[in-house]
């Protein structure tokens, strides 16, 4: 049993504000979901989805019955009836468990288990095409970003999801960090941005064939970690207040767009986790990194696009290095059909580095070395010539470099802070 205490919340904290956004491999949105527990959308193109509980079975069925992309969240035991009831009536596209507790494989095998033998979701789910999973649950076998055991992968297996859900919150207590004097990372901010990304890099890699790929990610989330709580107090919160070490709105963007080129089929976000960061602006920055870099866009609107690379490792001044040593990242997309490579390259390191990359990609030679300046993210094309590819165009994205500010963990935490950042249709969470 894999260690999850630091995933959990205390009572206290168990209630707060929460939305998810899930988009295609291919680039068009497949729909973000809401996850208020009346099952409305608080937010325009946003596909609403509902909790599942034993008091709310009618209107879970009545709520689905007017959704074409069916998404149900179940954090809480139900029975086998009312189980039934809404999976053998319908084909539910996603079931997100939440469940972390000491048994939590043991309750997610039996729901898996249910689902498989449904007459309405159990052909889809044996057939990879409807999924379902639990948070943390992922098949990392080795992860060297953790503080701790990592994720939940001999729970994968055994519960029988077809869904990777690891957590990459920057700032979790489960992943290391500088400040806490178990990361070689330059600094604090890099930590935040590079170890996430190796994570989901790592699961990607392991991933079983067919299955979805759907990590929980947010900008910022320390709950638990007294190492990134500036004044030692965690009864106000647990803040971390810095004039240059959270990601900025523009870091978190273009690590959501490294998660879609290294594997994601999508993302669950939690609510943020910066004082006065409104999930209005949370959800258009995730939309924005999925989405907003029209290069990518066309790579990856090829049905047969191949991810670049999922190296944990770059060459960066000459040296190869680890990402977390260096603080740089580089992940990229092509597609033979339109003879195109996209690479996104970031620096979270607070000096420029040079960056060369393999020998080939994609089977074609990428020549040359590319410099990139401190905390900047720049997305590099390339046309395919033969047996290399030329470069073509750079361009700067994602331009953000205001990273102040206070980094908090949950939204019912933070209003005990003073700080209202609620989402209306309270929905539940207790993720650290």
């Amino acid at each position: 049993m894999s260690n999850r205490i630091s995933q959990r919340m205390s009572s206290a904290k168990k209630w707060a504000a929460v939305l998810a956004l899930l988009f295609s491999t291919a680039g068009a949105r497949a729909g973000g979901f809401s996850w208020g527990d009346d099952g409305t959308s608080v937010t325009p193109g946003i596909t609403p989805s509902i909790f599942l509980r034993n008091d709310n079975v009618a209107a879970v069925d009545q709520f689905l019955s007017g959704q074409t992309i069916k998404a149900v969240k179940i954090d809480t035991d139900v029975t086998p009836a009312n189980l039934a009831a809404i999976y053998n009536k319908y084909n539910v596209n996603y079931t997100f468990a939440d469940y972390e507790t000491a048994d939590s494989a043991t309750k997610v095998a039996a729901l898996v288990n249910q689902i498989k033998g449904s007459t309405g979701t159990g052909a889809a789910f044996l057939a990879n095409q409807s999924y379902v999973s639990n948070f943390a649950f992922a098949p990392v076998y080795t992860d060297p970003t953790a503080a701790g055991s990592g994720q939940g992968t001999a729970e994968y297996f055994s519960s029988g999801v077809n869904m990777a859900s690891e957590n990459l919150y920057p700032g979790s207590p489960g992943t290391r960090n500088p400040v806490s004097g178990n990361s070689t990372a330059p600094n604090i901010r890099s930590a935040l941005f590079t170890l996430p990304i190796e994570r989901m890099s790592l699961t990607t890699a392991s991933l079983p064939a067919g299955h979805a790929h759907v990590p929980y990610v947010d900008r910022f989330n320390n709950n638990g970690n007294a190492a990134l709580d500036t004044d030692g107090d965690p009864t106000n919160g647990y803040r971390f207040v810095t004039q240059d070490q959270l990601l900025s709105r523009g870091d978190f963007e273009a690590q959501i767009l490294h998660y879609r080129l290294r594997g994601a089929t999508a993302v669950h976000g939690l609510q943020g986790g910066v004082e006065g960061y409104t999930p209005e602006q949370f959800k258009s920055d995730i939309t924005q990194g999925w989405n907003g870099v029209a290069a990518v866009n066309d790579v990856m609107s090829d049905p047969k696009a191949h991810i670049a690379t999922l190296d944990t490792k770059v060459k960066a001044d000459g040296v190869l290095q680890s990402l977390e040593d260096v603080g740089v990242v580089f992940s990229g997309a092509y597609s033979m059909a339109k003879g195109k490579l996209v690479l996104l390259l970031s620096n979270l390191d607070e000096q420029a580095h040079t960056i060369s990359f393999p020998t080939t990609l994609g089977g074609k030679v990428v020549s040359g070395d590319y410099p990139l300046n401190a905390g900047t993210h720049e997305i590099l094309q390339f046309t395919a010539s033969g047996s290399k590819w030329d470069f073509a165009a750079s361009d700067a994205v994602f331009a953000d470099d205001n990273r102040g500010g206070v980094g908090v963990p949950e939204p019912s935490f933070i209003a005990l802070a003073g700080a209202v950042l609620l989402v209306a249709g309270v929905a539940r969470r207790r993720h650290s």
